[in-house]
């Protein structure tokens, strides 16, 4: 692999605290093939002009956010503008309006720089084009198609971009910031600031879903592939009151049904959550039936030895032995990058010791969950690194399977 000191670094230190480290996040991508193939083919048919939806569902630390992060990645290389969000104390879904305040806030694109934006680059982006042309014809012809297409959605809003277009040409940056925080849902913009261009009012739950399909065509009319929504720890609404829950369960229904039926084109909505908020039946989607009839195929736990990953939901399948030994090769060499140092164990023994550190706490070997299993890795590749002649971790040891046992044997003795 292709990657300094700096990087290993960078990787082992964010790993060891459960934090996913900003860097390319194949070099870490482990037994997650298929989902990823998955996920090219949604992008695939949003580029083509269809709407796309998927859950993703796993235990605590089965790496979901770890998998969003790659989805983010691979939207951004896809040239889809992407928006990351979370569910929190400010932000549950209950409001559509929430809804596409966060989206505008928490937009990314790549840029020549970086990876990550905020929303004004993506139109100076656009503007800084218009203006290198040569025929001042061909860009006024565009910015016209643009504006006629935005009022399709919402009149406002075509009024507030094409107000936006022209102070960032005449160098207006108060007007251009207000029309900006405006589109972006931002409250209490000055009246007289408004007036300039010509809105009136703000962003609420009555415009807010059309204001987000203006949005959607308008990166569609910029070059952008469509929009990518992600939302991270969903299962965070079942702490709320029965009656916000159910007003989240009923938008997240009106989300599957527009992004299905062609309402959300080339926009994918992608959520993550823990296994309860697909059973639980006292909290989770099971109480909201019209929400768990257009998931329930995914719920189903009938077919589960089957792999369908085009299914609405997604469930992450545990890492195996194998997936499991090419995550601690990775690992141990990104930490032997970054120490420089020689492990006298194979990487074989080290993942085995590794398990065997949670086989003191089940009855199992397997499954382990992956991020404990990581911090657990690097843990002891720290102790193995600082203290070579331990006696501790200091001989090879197998796995073997005794009698449908799996066991561990020290291989000196072994033999």
């Amino acid at each position: 692999m292709d990657i300094d000191v700096t990087q290993s670094k960078r990787i082992i230190n964010a790993l060891k605290n459960g934090v996913i480290p900003d860097i390319s996040l194949q070099l870490l991508s482990t037994g997650r093939a298929n989902e990823l193939k998955e996920f090219t083919r949604c992008f695939d048919d949003i580029s083509e002009g269809n709407g796309e939806i998927k859950f993703i569902s796993g235990e605590y630390g089965s790496g979901k956010s770890f998998m969003l992060s790659q989805i983010r990645q691979l939207a951004i290389e896809k040239k889809f503008l992407v928006s990351r969000i979370m569910i929190s104390k400010g932000f549950n879904l209950s409001n559509m309006e929430h809804l596409y305040y966060n989206v505008m806030h928490n937009l990314s694109i790549h840029s020549v720089e970086n990876i990550g934006t905020d929303f004004e680059e993506i139109f100076d982006n656009w503007v800084g084009k218009l203006q290198a042309y040569t025929d001042k014809e061909k860009a006024s012809l565009e910015i016209k198609s643009v504006i006629s297409n935005l009022n399709n959605f919402n009149s406002s809003f075509a009024r507030a971009f094409m107000a936006y277009i022209k102070a960032k040409i005449n160098k207006d940056s108060e007007l251009s910031n207000a029309v900006a925080s405006w589109i972006k849902g931002e409250k209490n913009i000055p009246v007289h600031l408004k007036a300039r261009f010509d809105v009136k009012g703000d962003i609420d739950k009555q415009n807010s879903v059309d204001f987000l399909k203006a949005f959607i065509s308008l990166a569609t009319l910029l070059g952008y592939k469509g929009l990518v929504i992600l939302v991270d720890e969903l299962e965070l609404v079942m702490n709320v009151r029965s009656d916000i829950r159910k007003t989240i369960y009923e938008n997240l229904r009106y989300i599957v049904d527009a992004s299905l039926s062609g309402e959300f084109n080339k926009c994918m909505f992608v959520f993550t959550g823990t296994n309860e908020i697909f059973e639980d039946e006292e909290r989770g989607i099971k109480t909201y039936t019209a929400l768990y009839q257009r998931l329930g195929s995914g719920l189903d736990k009938a077919g589960a030895s089957f792999t369908n990953l085009r299914k609405p939901v997604m469930n992450l399948k545990k890492l195996i032995l194998e997936d499991i030994q090419i995550l601690t090769d990775k690992l141990v060499y990104f930490h032997t990058e970054a120490f420089k140092w020689t492990p006298k164990l194979s990487n074989e023994a080290i993942r085995n010791w590794t398990l065997l550190e949670f086989k003191k706490s089940k009855t199992t070997i397997l499954p382990v969950n992956t991020r404990e299993y990581i911090i657990k890795l690097i843990e002891i590749l720290d102790i193995l690194e600082q203290n070579p002649d331990n006696k501790v971790y200091s001989s090879e040891l197998r796995l073997v399977n005794k009698n449908g046992v799996d066991t561990f044997v020290n291989a000196a003795i072994q033999k």
